[in-house]
């Protein structure tokens, strides 16, 4: 429906005669604000649930905007833009969204890395290696570029069967390293999850893991099941056997560690293998790592990471009586143990759409940190700790049981793009075989089939 040269509209599925109302009596508004004060001339945009933009304005001389006609019980995305770097906020008609912006810049000096869990297992001709990284803003700029800015990892050189969750549009690779571009902004206070795997020979490095810090990094920990068959040494870690689950972990634990640092890790007693460990372990890399966390010594770590802001969520509030000169925010922050319960409340996991699995999963991942932060601070009894531990176990391996349900189930009428970002959370061949067949009797789109078998074939380079 167009009205005043505004078009309204949704994506919605009609049969037949359907009768669509619109009920044009919402507002959204809210104010754009840096360093605590008002800003004027930004741009900001309304867009529906699809990313389709409604209707779009400036800031005023008092930093405000205002969307009006919005149509009432719909969800939108609101959109504010400041050199250059997009913030997005999800909100509601007659809700208020408030943005707080920063300067930009892509250069690394404003991150650093709060976890860094490198997990080593048998793989068919060398180790294989998952490696779990938590980068963090500790700067005063949002680390983004339009020309792409991107976080890095470290390899050892010569590496084989490398992979990572990132889509390939925002990877580079180097000899010694692997670059990700996180596509969206990291805020000052904020984070950003990478994953990686790969496999290295130790006998073409005599028998030792060779890895640098890029960044500051807050605590750093090499694991390696004791059924591997190896072991691993470091003179200047800390080495501590941690049960787990009925397995037993090896783990060397660093904290505080320089950025440039080399550090170098002793394979002893490998055997080379020609099948490597059994089962399918990728899904559960971050669960195994930030359980073992709680049993190994972190003060640092858990200092930083109990000072990082949760996921925001925008409530209904009245607009703010904001001046020039003292600007106030509304928008609130919920910590990230209630932020879980509280984006989900009333929502069974079965009805989550596969984007709202992924953000569920990585919660789950988060919330388990979270709770060992906790308990580590003293903040919880060790009674509490336990159950809040296993609550949020079992509540990953649901979800991510589910997550693979729902990528059986896929719709594969989505463009192309839209489902890129959902294929390189599959990490089931057979789920993926299936959804081959299912393009190739449907649509057989060619772009989409080569999406498809490229992460098929990350896969099983990977196993």
């Amino acid at each position: 429906m167009t009205y005043n040269g505004v078009t309204y509209g949704g994506n919605i599925g009609l049969k037949g005669k359907t009768v669509v109302d619109f009920n044009l009596s919402e507002t959204i508004g809210g104010y754009a604000l840096k360093a605590n004060k008002t800003l004027a001339g930004i741009p900001v945009r309304l867009k529906d649930e699809t990313g389709i933009e409604v209707m779009s304005t400036v800031t005023d001389k008092s930093g405000k905007y205002s969307f009006s006609m919005v149509n009432s019980g719909s969800s939108y995305l609101v959109e504010a833009t400041y050199a250059d770097v997009p913030y997005t906020k999800p909100v509601n008609a007659s809700e208020t969204a408030n943005f707080s912006v920063f300067e930009s810049t892509k250069e690394g000096d404003v991150l650093t890395v709060n976890v860094d869990h490198i997990i080593l297992s048998q793989a068919s001709n060398g180790i294989k290696v998952n490696e779990y990284v938590v980068f963090m803003n500790t700067g005063d700029k949002a680390f983004f570029s339009k020309d792409r800015a991107y976080v890095g990892i470290s390899t050892p050189e010569g590496i084989t069967r490398f992979t990572t969750d990132a889509m390939e549009c925002c990877l580079q690779r180097e000899k010694d390293s692997a670059w990700i571009d996180p596509m969206n902004p990291i805020l000052p206070g904020e984070t950003f999850t990478a994953q990686i795997s790969y496999v290295f020979n130790p006998e073409s490095s005599k028998d030792i893991f060779f890895k640098s810090t890029i960044y500051n990094t807050s605590y750093m920990t090499i694991l390696s099941d004791k059924n591997n068959g190896f072991g691993i040494e470091n003179q200047f870690a800390k080495k501590e056997t941690v049960p787990n689950e009925g397995k037993e972990f090896e783990v060397l634990s660093f904290m505080n560690v320089p950025k440039e640092q080399k550090t170098d890790i002793r394979i002893t007693g490998y055997v080379p293998s020609k099948t490597g460990s059994p089962g399918d372990f990728n899904y559960l890399i971050p669960v195994v790592a930030l359980v073992l966390i709680g049993a190994v010594s972190y003060p640092l770590l858990k200092n930083k990471i109990g000072k990082k802001p949760g996921r925001r969520f925008v409530k209904k509030a009245p607009v703010p009586n904001v001046s020039i000169d003292e600007p106030q925010e509304t928008g609130e922050v919920i910590s990230q143990l209630n932020a879980v319960s509280e984006n989900n409340a009333g929502k069974d996991i079965s009805e989550m759409s596969f984007d709202e699995l992924v953000a569920e999963k990585n919660a789950a991942f988060e919330s388990i940190l979270g709770v060992e932060n906790k308990f580590n601070s003293g903040e919880i009894t060790e009674k509490e700790y336990k159950e809040l531990k296993k609550q949020y176990k079992e509540n990953a391996t649901i979800v991510i049981k589910q997550l693979k349900e729902a990528a059986l189930n896929l719709d594969l009428n989505q463009p192309v793009p839209v489902l890129e970002k959902m294929i390189v959370h599959i990490g089931d061949i057979d789920i993926l075989e299936e959804l081959l067949e299912q393009e190739k009797e449907g649509e057989n789109r060619v772009e989409l089939k080569e999406i498809i078998e490229r992460r098929i074939e990350d896969i099983e380079q990977n196993e």
